[in-house]
């Protein structure tokens, strides 16, 4: 007879109980140098733009655009602060943990998610790096779960990344192996 009884809240485990792993250092200084040159592109375009405006025949474009300059200034200001800020809040607030069973991930500053990715459902890993996370040591891992888009935990160190990649398609091949233990 099939049974499904109910499993008391206070029994289950927190995930405040984890041993959560962050991530490495350089990845906060690595995402500020990401942000530093979009704003230099933002900066430049709208420099750009300020310049053509106020270079023309017209007298009224120049007004308009000298009334609007203290505006796009702050604007700027604001938008290069928060851009370069940002990752030193939400880098923290980033981590991993792995398990015997399965690997979580854990990231948001105003809308957190933690997800789960159980190692007998992955079917494949993926390490990659793009020039910046080179240049910082750093590198990032997917692990595609079986009917769902990849989950990646990005700015691993690249030693830690290529252990937990070994370590998952480990797992992987024993989970295949042994396919009688999926409780």
């Amino acid at each position: 007879m099939f049974t499904n009884p109910e499993v008391p809240l206070d029994s289950l485990p927190s995930a405040d109980d984890l041993d959560w792993q962050p991530l490495h250092p350089r990845f906060v200084r690595r995402l500020q140098v990401g942000a530093l040159v979009r704003v230099l592109v933002v900066g430049i375009i709208g420099s750009a733009a300020y310049f053509l405006m106020t270079s023309g025949d017209s007298a009224a474009m120049a007004r308009f655009a000298d009334r609007l300059l203290p505006f796009a200034l702050t604007a700027f200001g604001l938008f290069a602060a928060s851009v370069l800020l940002w990752p030193m809040i939400a880098v923290p607030r980033r981590g991993y943990v792995v398990r015997e069973k399965d690997i979580l991930h854990k990231s948001g500053v105003l809308w957190r998610s933690v997800k789960a990715v159980p190692f007998n459902r992955v079917q494949h890993t993926k390490l990659d790096s793009g020039l910046l996370d080179r240049r910082f040591g750093l590198a990032n891992l997917s692990v595609f779960p079986a009917g769902a888009g990849g989950h990646r935990i990005r700015g691993l160190g690249t030693d830690t990344a290529e252990q937990l990649r070994v370590y998952v398609s480990e797992r992987i091949e024993a989970e295949a192996l042994d396919p009688a233990d999926e409780d």
